[in-house]
């Protein structure tokens, strides 16, 4: 009989430590097995010799001696009475990215990317958009789905970023559509309760303008979008893109934006850049306070940063990072990104999904505090899920 080699004894000890708690069905133990089960199964596929990495060459940190590392450590804690991930969201067995926040009737309802831990989105494609409801922001009820990828449309590899907003009683999505080139852009879905969407018809609904480096063959940014409506009717656009940098041939990070007033015809508005952002300005939120613009955003390889403005469309002046990153760099998107601000009750909150190495990834609220001088402070203790 051929002798185990040193990783397969370790797969099996682990395997065989992990099997007591699946006889366990609240929800912290089921979500914290389900990541050690991704990270045993993908440790077995890189002994075996699968690449980590996918069509753009992600991947950095993925080995089989890390994955099981991984694995092992939230073994540990289950063994030691702890619950791991408490305080942290997400589907069991996904990974919770870009989404989007809407209150109804004093019920949270989140809209996300379905991603997956272990596998970097170009080796296992984001599909699905999806749906979780809670009334006390501890615990969630998972809906289905809502959105996906459709082969024959637009979005034929991936859908993310999913934005909503609500004007007369309609409700609007916008999501990123990704085509098999990796060209993005931003597409619609409406509905009248949350729960049923439809696709419109003549998606995509926006593109860069002429500022832009958009091209259908080829990886183009323009994702991440959210839409604000503001006090006169008008909705407001703000999404991730690259913009020419003056004259040159140079594209640099930015926010594009654009107006509306049916919300589905968009009046391209340009695309403001900020200098304190050096790789990528993904994920822009924008809200309205004290008369006041505060425009939201994940500045890669930082944290998530905010600005503030009297107009919604220029005048920004940029306060910093509002939540910094504590996960060193081995990625510049491990960092806490895909803020979203929201009243619930008078009190205020910031999510965040701040993403760990092997895109380990959760949704995570902190109480938010706003200053007499116009700032806003994230509060150091997390709410419980």
């Amino acid at each position: 009989m051929e002798q185990l080699s040193g990783f397969q004894k370790k797969y099996y000890e682990l395997k065989a430590r992990t099997a007591p708690f699946k006889l366990k069905t609240d929800f912290e133990t089921v979500k914290t097995v389900a990541i050690i089960d991704i990270f045993l199964e993908r440790a077995l596929n890189f002994d075996a010799g699968a690449s980590a990495h996918g069509r753009y060459g992600f991947g950095v940190g993925y080995t089989a001696e890390a994955c099981l590392n991984a694995a092992e450590r939230y073994i540990e804690a289950l063994e030691a009475g702890k619950e791991p991930l408490k305080g942290k969201f997400t589907e069991p067995g996904t990974a919770l990215v870009d989404h989007s926040v809407v209150v109804k009737d004093r019920q949270v309802h989140l809209f996300y990317n379905r991603s997956y831990p272990g596998y970097e989105w170009d080796t296992m494609p984001t599909d699905t958009v999806g749906h979780a409801v809670t009334e006390d922001l501890v615990n969630w009820k998972i809906e289905p789905p809502v959105i996906s990828v459709d082969v024959n449309m637009f979005e034929n590899y991936q859908v993310w970023s999913p934005g909503v907003a609500e004007k007369d009683g309609k409700y609007y999505m916008y999501y990123t559509g990704v085509n098999i080139n990796s060209a993005q852009a931003i597409c619609l879905a409406t509905s009248d309760d949350l729960y049923s969407w439809t696709k419109y018809e003549n998606n995509p609904v926006l593109t860069p303008g002429e500022w832009g480096n958009w091209d259908v063959s080829r990886w183009s940014d323009c994702r991440d979008s959210m839409v604000f409506v503001d006090g006169d009717g008008t909705a407001y656009m703000y999404y991730c893109t690259s913009a020419r940098a003056g004259n040159t041939d140079r594209f640099v990070p930015a926010v594009g934006i654009a107006s509306s007033k049916d919300m589905v015809h968009w009046k391209d508005l340009g695309a403001h850049t900020f200098d304190i952002c050096d790789i990528a300005l993904e994920s822009p939120f924008l809200l309205k306070k004290d008369g006041k613009y505060y425009l939201f955003y994940t500045n890669c390889g930082h944290g998530t940063a905010y600005a503030v403005s009297d107009d919604p469309v220029s005048g920004w002046r940029s306060l910093g990072l509002l939540i910094e990153g504590t996960h060193g760099n081995e990625s510049s998107a491990n960092v806490p990104s895909c803020a979203e601000v929201f009243e619930l009750g008078g009190r205020w909150y910031v999510t965040c999904c701040e993403r760990l190495p092997r895109f380990e990834q959760y949704l995570e609220i902190f109480e938010l505090k706003w200053n007499a001088d116009g700032t806003a402070e994230a509060g150091n203790i997390k709410r419980e899920m």
